[in-house]
């Protein structure tokens, strides 16, 4: 007798759902900053120390600072050097004496003063530090301020030194920032031919009305999840001290300064920028941040 036609019950499998695969790429330049403020009186202050990660031996090639005015005063030079103290002992070889130069801005007369533009100086230089190595960042002021000055100190790194090659593309974003959190400045999405990252750059300007006794300084940073980053923390081309008085001048022009970098990237990568002042300021600041690529 003929009945009704039953298929067999088929079970499938269950499906695990997988996690999103970390990215495999990693950048071979990175960099780490320290900011803060130094002290009122002449000597050392340590800004504060950088751990290396993991997976060394990294390759320092670069260093840089700045120290700022807040409340700039007659009569008072804001001058000095910082140094590199290896506080583990492993750094080869180890920086002891390390003092390298930073800009000065000698004392000045009268009830207004200018904000005063701090050009970016990369120092080359050629140590090596393990994994988890540590180094301290230390400021010594010339004489002391009334006002402690604002400091930026920082480090270039990686498992070798980048070369400087020619621009092929570039991209930006820009963004108004007022506050000293950490704020994203735009995402720069390379083009589907691109290969690696080949430098970075960033402008730091005051726009709107300027205000007395505010300084503008801090840094920019790269992440994405494309290509491991981190950290990639990267000074601007320049930045500024604090002016005085009712009728404040600005001390010329930002001239744009663009890192040699190493860092690999699949087309269509999209590679978001932060920005992070020291201290906020009352009126927008201006930021714009600049990507090459190959």
């Amino acid at each position: 007798m003929n009945g009704p036609i039953t298929a067999p019950v088929v079970t499938l499998p269950k499906v695990r759902r997988e996690l999103r695969p970390t990215a495999e790429l990693a950048a071979d330049t990175h960099g780490a900053i320290v900011t803060g403020a130094a002290g009122t009186a002449a000597g050392e202050t340590v800004i504060g120390t950088i751990t290396f990660p993991a997976g060394g031996p990294w390759l320092i090639w670069g260093v840089y600072g700045f120290m700022v005015a807040v409340t700039p005063t007659a009569a008072e030079v804001v001058a000095g050097n910082f140094r590199l103290n290896a506080v583990s002992g492993d750094i080869i070889p180890n920086p002891a004496p390390s003092r390298f130069p930073m800009s000065a801005v000698g004392s000045q007369l009268g009830a207004t003063l200018p904000s005063v533009l701090h050009p970016l100086k990369i120092w080359p230089v050629q140590y090596e530090a393990p994994g988890k190595g540590v180094m301290q960042m230390i400021v010594n002021q010339a004489v002391g301020n009334t006002v402690a000055p604002q400091c930026l100190l920082g480090v270039l790194f990686g498992k070798t030194i980048p070369s400087v090659m020619p621009i092929r593309f570039i991209d930006t974003v820009r963004a108004q920032v007022a506050a000293a959190v950490d704020t994203l400045i735009g995402t720069v999405t390379v083009a589907e031919r691109a290969t690696r990252i080949t430098a970075v750059g960033g402008i730091l300007a005051q726009d709107n009305v300027i205000t007395t006794v505010e300084e503008l300084i801090g840094y920019f940073r790269l992440a994405s999840d494309d290509v491991r980053l981190p950290p990639a923390q990267f000074p601007f081309s320049g930045v500024w001290g604090g002016g005085l008085g009712a009728l404040i001048l600005t001390g010329g022009a930002q001239v744009p300064v663009m890192i040699p970098v190493e860092i690999p990237v699949e087309g269509g990568a999209r590679i978001d920028c932060y920005a992070l002042l020291n201290t906020l300021v009352t009126n927008a600041a201006e930021i714009e941040i600049f990507i090459a690529y190959e």
